[in-house]
């Protein structure tokens, strides 16, 4: 079992190093090919990463008309780079994401590829892999900022402490480092991302069963749309990744046996095991992770209730497992 982290494409390396420390190795979609964060290659070199393309195909036609957009976006909005703005603006106008925007959109990207651009029928999965794209875009940016801010805070501080020549003991006992803020506009249009990144889920060949984030909120979502999900697990503390090799820890290795054998029974028992059970090694530079467990719903059911997609099945691609049950991760930095 190896989980994917959801509902996004753009992983940050702070909140990929957190999930690598919990399970190893994960996957991420992308909705678009040839399109990955550079920031995102190094873990896909290490074998961290899998990318998963649930949709392939249209990547030049989808990237001109995203541009395109971006275009209208500069005049509109005043901004040309993907901002909360702009995304706003593309999600209140999508299609199924409303109308009349992303259907421009949607019936241009069609007729670049020969499609009936005139065709009155949506195409909901091409307005998802559009959005998705601009979310994409959107958190990659919002990650450079706050890289290019901490460098700022840090600079000042060394400047101040070089406009003092000495060290201000009683500022030197107070002084916190400037910490990682994980991805805080990742929870920007939560439920839009939701139902997005759903469709080109159940356009997946091989549908997982262990879904994880560090979004609280798009946790929060899923498990109130599931009035039978319970927390089987809380690890408190998780070592961090230290190691540039990424081998399964013997605790690891029997956290996804457990987890497999859950997801597999059809009716399943109450969680019998402890996190102490586990044998994980006591450190203070870690970070949490929480599973939820959704019984007697297998991914498809359940992420398209949340989402709340009806009618979906004329989109499906991927296989229905009967008779699973759905497992929800929570990473906290």
């Amino acid at each position: 079992m190896k989980p994917i982290y959801f509902p996004y494409t753009y992983i940050s390396n702070p909140v990929a190093e957190a999930v690598a420390a919990c399970f190893g190795r994960f996957t991420v979609y992308q909705p678009l090919s040839d399109n990955l964060p550079p920031s995102m290659q190094p873990w896909v070199d290490k074998g961290v990463i899998d990318i998963r393309i649930p949709v392939q195909g249209d990547t030049r036609e989808l990237i001109s008309a995203a541009e395109n957009f971006q275009n209208w976006a500069s005049l509109n909005v005043g901004n040309a780079s993907v901002n909360p703005a702009s995304l706003k603006t593309f999600k209140a106008t999508a299609s199924p994401l409303g109308a009349s925007l992303s259907s421009q959109i949607v019936a241009e990207v069609k007729k670049q590829i020969n499609r009936s651009a005139t065709d009155k029928s949506s195409d909901p999965v091409l307005a998802a892999r559009i959005f998705l794209y601009f979310a994409q875009e959107f958190d990659q940016q919002s990650q450079e900022l706050d890289h290019v801010l901490k460098g700022f805070q840090k600079k000042e501080q060394d400047l101040i402490q070089d406009l003092k020549m000495e060290k201000d003991a009683l500022a030197a006992e107070f002084k916190k480092e400037p910490g990682h803020m994980p991805d805080v506009n990742t929870d920007y249009l939560i439920a839009g991302r939701l139902e997005a990144w759903t469709r080109i889920l159940f356009k997946d060949e091989q549908p997982p069963e262990l879904f994880v984030t560090h979004s609280k909120a798009a946790l929060e979502q899923l498990v109130d749309s599931a009035p039978t999900a319970e927390k089987i697990l809380d690890f408190e503390a998780i070592p961090r990744l230290t190691t540039a090799t990424i081998e399964p820890a013997p605790w690891q290795e029997k956290l996804m046996l457990y987890l497999t054998e859950i997801a597999g029974k059809k009716i399943p028992v109450a969680s019998g095991e402890k996190a102490e059970e586990f044998d994980i090694p006591t450190v203070k530079n870690s970070v949490s992770l929480k599973i939820y467990l959704v019984p007697d719903q297998n991914c498809s059911q359940f992420f398209c209730r949340a989402a709340g997609i009806k009618n979906l099945e004329s989109d499906r691609t991927c296989p229905t497992a009967g008779g699973r049950n759905t497992l929800l991760g929570l990473v906290e930095l």
